[in-house]
């Protein structure tokens, strides 16, 4: 089993394409419970074909979105670490609204204080 690691928050970080994750976040939202903080684990994704710096975001076992470009651009650092260390690195995530229009919003340090975290 990897080891977890909470990564810090205090930046609040807008997860996007969510509406290609619909079912996935009713079934996080049904597993966790509308409205309530969860945890999202950040996994390094180069082998996706639109941005080989894309970071998944995972919430109760489902993929939910990634972070955007520009974030995962700056976070790619912490990605990197997070593969080497075979950790499983999570966030404070919350997923807002609901029906058809569904949003995950993270609680994000910078990438220095999350490869700080990475390394202890």
């Amino acid at each position: 089993m990897a080891r977890i690691v909470k990564l810090p928050g205090g930046n609040r970080v807008d997860v996007v394409g969510e509406s290609f994750y619909r079912k996935a976040i009713q079934q996080a939202v049904h597993l966790v419970g509308e409205g309530e903080e969860m945890l999202a684990s950040l996994v390094p994704d180069p082998a996706n074909p639109y941005d080989p710096n894309a970071v998944k975001v995972i919430v109760a076992g489902k993929h939910v979105g990634h972070l955007s470009r520009d974030v995962a651009v700056i976070f790619g650092p912490v990605a990197r670490r997070i593969t080497e260390l075979g950790c499983d690195a999570q966030c404070t995530a919350m997923i807002t609204g609901g029906g058809q229009a569904y949003g995950v919003v993270l609680d994000l340090g910078t990438p220095d204080a999350c490869l700080e975290c990475l390394i202890d």
